[in-house]
Protein backbone atom coordinates (compact mmCIF):
# COMPACT_ATOMS: atom_id res chain seq x y z
CA UNK A 1 0.00 0.00 0.00
CA UNK A 2 1.01 3.37 -0.71
CA UNK A 3 1.64 5.94 1.70
CA UNK A 4 -0.61 8.87 2.16
CA UNK A 5 1.16 11.54 0.97
CA UNK A 6 2.17 9.25 -2.59
CA UNK A 7 -1.10 9.34 -3.15
CA UNK A 8 -2.31 12.61 -2.25
CA UNK A 9 0.38 14.19 -4.63
CA UNK A 10 -0.76 11.82 -7.53
CA UNK A 11 -4.50 13.08 -6.93
CA UNK A 12 -2.60 17.12 -6.98
CA UNK A 13 -0.79 15.98 -10.03
CA UNK A 14 -4.17 14.66 -11.97
CA UNK A 15 -6.00 17.44 -10.94
CA UNK A 16 -3.76 19.70 -12.08
CA UNK A 17 -3.54 18.16 -15.49
CA UNK A 18 -6.99 17.93 -15.86
CA UNK A 19 -7.24 21.81 -15.39
CA UNK A 20 -4.80 22.23 -17.68
CA UNK A 21 -6.29 20.55 -20.50
CA UNK A 22 -9.90 21.83 -19.87
CA UNK A 23 -8.21 25.43 -19.82
CA UNK A 24 -6.57 24.54 -23.29
CA UNK A 25 -9.88 23.32 -24.31
CA UNK A 26 -11.40 26.41 -23.20
CA UNK A 27 -9.12 28.57 -25.08
CA UNK A 28 -9.47 26.96 -28.50
CA UNK A 29 -13.31 26.76 -27.83
CA UNK A 30 -13.28 30.69 -27.51
CA UNK A 31 -10.56 30.92 -30.08
CA UNK A 32 -13.04 28.73 -32.39
CA UNK A 33 -16.50 30.42 -31.65
CA UNK A 34 -15.20 34.49 -31.58
CA UNK A 35 -11.95 34.30 -33.23
CA UNK A 36 -8.41 35.88 -31.84
CA UNK A 37 -9.78 39.16 -30.90
CA UNK A 38 -13.17 39.84 -32.65
CA UNK A 39 -15.82 39.71 -29.50
CA UNK A 40 -13.09 39.59 -26.99
CA UNK A 41 -12.24 42.77 -28.07
CA UNK A 42 -15.90 44.29 -28.10
CA UNK A 43 -16.42 42.71 -24.41
CA UNK A 44 -13.65 44.84 -23.37
CA UNK A 45 -14.67 47.70 -25.04
CA UNK A 46 -18.75 47.48 -23.61
CA UNK A 47 -17.07 46.52 -20.26
CA UNK A 48 -14.42 49.94 -20.21
CA UNK A 49 -18.26 52.05 -21.74
CA UNK A 50 -20.19 50.47 -19.22
CA UNK A 51 -17.66 50.82 -16.20
CA UNK A 52 -17.13 54.72 -17.48
CA UNK A 53 -20.67 55.46 -17.23
CA UNK A 54 -21.03 53.94 -14.01
CA UNK A 55 -18.26 56.35 -12.80
CA UNK A 56 -19.87 59.37 -14.43
CA UNK A 57 -23.18 58.45 -12.46
CA UNK A 58 -21.54 57.61 -9.03
CA UNK A 59 -19.97 61.02 -9.06
CA UNK A 60 -23.17 62.64 -10.26
CA UNK A 61 -24.79 60.73 -7.22
CA UNK A 62 -21.81 61.91 -4.94
CA UNK A 63 -22.45 65.94 -6.51
CA UNK A 64 -25.87 65.69 -4.91
CA UNK A 65 -25.16 64.04 -1.99
CA UNK A 66 -22.44 66.57 -1.58
CA UNK A 67 -24.86 69.72 -1.63
CA UNK A 68 -27.64 67.51 0.62
CA UNK A 69 -24.63 67.03 2.94
CA UNK A 70 -23.44 70.91 2.89
CA UNK A 71 -27.24 72.04 3.42
CA UNK A 72 -27.26 69.73 6.47
CA UNK A 73 -23.70 71.18 7.71
CA UNK A 74 -25.55 74.83 7.05
CA UNK A 75 -28.26 74.25 9.09
CA UNK A 76 -26.48 72.91 12.33
CA UNK A 77 -24.18 75.93 12.06
CA UNK A 78 -27.28 78.35 12.15
CA UNK A 79 -28.92 75.78 15.22
CA UNK A 80 -25.75 76.16 17.14
CA UNK A 81 -25.06 80.13 16.42
CA UNK A 82 -28.91 80.71 17.38
CA UNK A 83 -28.01 78.21 20.37
CA UNK A 84 -25.66 80.25 21.83
CA UNK A 85 -27.18 83.27 20.70
CA UNK A 86 -30.18 82.40 22.95
CA UNK A 87 -28.11 81.48 26.08
CA UNK A 88 -26.43 84.52 26.00
CA UNK A 89 -29.99 86.35 26.04
CA UNK A 90 -31.47 84.15 28.56
CA UNK A 91 -28.95 82.60 31.02
CA UNK A 92 -29.05 80.17 33.26
CA UNK A 93 -28.01 81.91 36.15
CA UNK A 94 -31.42 83.82 35.81
CA UNK A 95 -33.25 81.02 36.09
CA UNK A 96 -33.71 80.29 32.58
CA UNK A 97 -33.68 77.19 30.54
CA UNK A 98 -32.55 76.68 27.10
CA UNK A 99 -34.35 73.03 25.45
CA UNK A 100 -33.60 72.10 21.89
CA UNK A 101 -36.23 69.86 19.93
CA UNK A 102 -39.19 70.25 22.03
CA UNK A 103 -42.15 67.92 21.12
CA UNK A 104 -45.76 69.47 21.83
CA UNK A 105 -47.62 67.43 24.15
CA UNK A 106 -50.75 67.47 25.97
CA UNK A 107 -51.32 68.21 30.03
CA UNK A 108 -50.68 64.29 30.78
CA UNK A 109 -47.11 64.39 28.61
CA UNK A 110 -48.49 62.82 25.57
CA UNK A 111 -47.39 63.38 22.29
CA UNK A 112 -50.40 65.44 20.23
CA UNK A 113 -50.53 64.59 16.78
CA UNK A 114 -51.67 67.67 14.19
CA UNK A 115 -55.73 66.47 13.84
CA UNK A 116 -54.86 67.00 9.77
CA UNK A 117 -51.42 65.32 9.24
CA UNK A 118 -51.29 63.03 12.14
CA UNK A 119 -47.91 64.08 12.37
CA UNK A 120 -46.04 65.45 15.74
CA UNK A 121 -44.33 69.00 16.04
CA UNK A 122 -40.67 69.26 17.12
CA UNK A 123 -39.70 72.85 17.97
CA UNK A 124 -36.24 73.92 17.25
CA UNK A 125 -35.70 75.75 20.68
CA UNK A 126 -37.99 76.76 23.65
CA UNK A 127 -36.80 79.13 26.38
CA UNK A 128 -38.75 78.51 29.83
CA UNK A 129 -38.60 80.00 33.44
CA UNK A 130 -40.60 79.07 36.19
CA UNK A 131 -42.23 76.56 34.49
CA UNK A 132 -43.78 78.37 31.74
CA UNK A 133 -42.35 78.72 28.32
CA UNK A 134 -41.41 82.27 27.54
CA UNK A 135 -39.95 82.35 23.89
CA UNK A 136 -39.86 79.58 20.89
CA UNK A 137 -37.66 79.73 18.20
CA UNK A 138 -37.82 77.91 14.90
CA UNK A 139 -34.09 78.09 12.93
CA UNK A 140 -34.02 78.13 9.55
CA UNK A 141 -32.48 79.26 5.96
CA UNK A 142 -33.03 82.90 5.08
CA UNK A 143 -35.51 81.31 2.03
CA UNK A 144 -37.18 78.90 3.72
CA UNK A 145 -41.10 78.57 3.38
CA UNK A 146 -42.38 77.94 7.00
CA UNK A 147 -46.01 78.23 6.26
CA UNK A 148 -46.97 74.84 6.75
CA UNK A 149 -45.19 73.99 9.71
CA UNK A 150 -46.05 77.21 11.41
CA UNK A 151 -50.16 75.86 10.72
CA UNK A 152 -48.84 72.47 11.81
CA UNK A 153 -47.99 73.80 14.83
CA UNK A 154 -51.27 76.00 15.28
CA UNK A 155 -53.29 72.94 14.52
CA UNK A 156 -51.51 71.04 17.42
CA UNK A 157 -51.32 73.67 19.78
CA UNK A 158 -55.32 74.17 19.41
CA UNK A 159 -55.66 70.43 19.68
CA UNK A 160 -53.78 70.69 23.14
CA UNK A 161 -49.93 70.44 22.96
CA UNK A 162 -49.67 73.23 25.27
CA UNK A 163 -46.69 71.95 27.00
CA UNK A 164 -43.34 70.49 26.26
CA UNK A 165 -40.99 68.15 28.74
CA UNK A 166 -38.30 69.73 30.71
CA UNK A 167 -35.27 67.38 29.92
CA UNK A 168 -33.96 67.69 33.22
CA UNK A 169 -36.26 67.68 35.76
CA UNK A 170 -39.09 65.31 33.43
CA UNK A 171 -41.77 67.77 34.58
CA UNK A 172 -44.45 69.52 32.29
CA UNK A 173 -43.30 72.71 30.77
CA UNK A 174 -46.94 75.41 30.31
CA UNK A 175 -46.54 76.46 26.77
CA UNK A 176 -48.84 79.72 27.06
CA UNK A 177 -51.30 81.04 24.19
CA UNK A 178 -49.48 84.07 24.03
CA UNK A 179 -46.40 83.04 23.33
CA UNK A 180 -45.95 82.04 19.15
CA UNK A 181 -42.99 80.46 17.70
CA UNK A 182 -40.76 82.88 16.10
CA UNK A 183 -38.84 82.35 12.91
CA UNK A 184 -34.82 83.10 12.97
CA UNK A 185 -33.68 83.67 9.42
CA UNK A 186 -29.72 83.15 9.17
CA UNK A 187 -27.72 82.27 5.97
Amino acid sequence: MEPVSAVTAAMKEGAAQVLSESGEIAREARETLLGESGLIDQLDTIRHQSLESVIARNEAAIGELSLVEVNRLKGYEREVAVLQELQNAYPKEAGYRVESQCVLRDETGRIVLDPETGESRRVDFVVSKDGQVVKSVEVTSETADKTVQMAKEHRIREAGGNYIRDRETGELVFFPPHVRTEIMRRV
